[in-house]
């Protein structure tokens, strides 16, 4: 059966996944013609699975706009997949008895390709189930990325949360350690953790553009 046949079922099936047709549709003339076939496939089985599937059409079009080849780009698609079905996973067991929302599996995917390990992602999640888990997820992987312990970096996001702050809060609180870790005479990851906690809940915010 060919990969538009099983598109075309797929949608005719469950009409809400419309815009995967939409995604397929953008690729032909900005990825390499190559790709396609095995792109457009994983695009389909995403949308079969009832998973998000912008996040591959945006990593096939990235790759497509560094010209990165054929068969790179491919297996950079095909880790994408299986990220969004390790995300769906860990939303499924963090938050039980409900569909795991797209938003919620696409956010945790993009963690998880930060380099969030599961257990980390799970555990901020189930810290706020009822709130979107992209902010402190990626004031998370910040943290992580400036080489702080990634669960210390949890623990003071969840203490964060508990205190009263969310959404772009959390990613001042990641800011904030991150000042910390730069002030002049030098200050230890544990040492720049243990005074943002200290601030909790007034951490400043950063000025922002308006």
């Amino acid at each position: 059966m060919s990969v538009k046949l099983v598109l075309t079922l797929v949608l005719l099936a469950n009409p809400a996944q419309l815009p995967a047709q939409n995604g397929i549709t953008r690729l032909p003339g900005r990825v390499p013609a190559a790709a396609l076939p095995a792109i457009d496939s994983m695009i389909a089985m995403a949308a079969a699975e009832s998973l998000p599937t912008e996040p591959l059409v945006q990593k096939a079009l990235e790759g497509g706009a560094k010209n990165i080849p054929a068969d790179r780009l491919v297996n950079g698609v095909r880790k994408g997949l299986l990220q969004l079905r390790q995300a769906r996973a860990i939303v499924s067991h963090a938050v039980p008895g409900q569909t795991p929302p797209e938003g919620h599996v696409a956010a945790v995917a993009a963690a998880l390709a930060r380099g969030l390990s599961g257990s980390i992602v799970e555990r901020l999640i189930t810290a706020a189930p009822d709130e979107s888990p992209g902010p402190a997820l990626h004031a998370a992987a910040d943290l992580v990325a400036h080489r702080f312990d990634p669960d210390s970096a949890a623990d003071l996001l969840v203490e964060a949360h508990n205190k009263g702050l969310r959404g772009v809060r959390l990613l001042d609180v990641a800011t904030a350690a991150d000042h910390e870790l730069q002030r002049p005479g030098g200050r230890s990851p544990s040492e720049a953790l243990a005074h943002v906690r200290a601030m909790l809940p007034n951490v400043p915010a950063p000025a922002r553009r308006p």
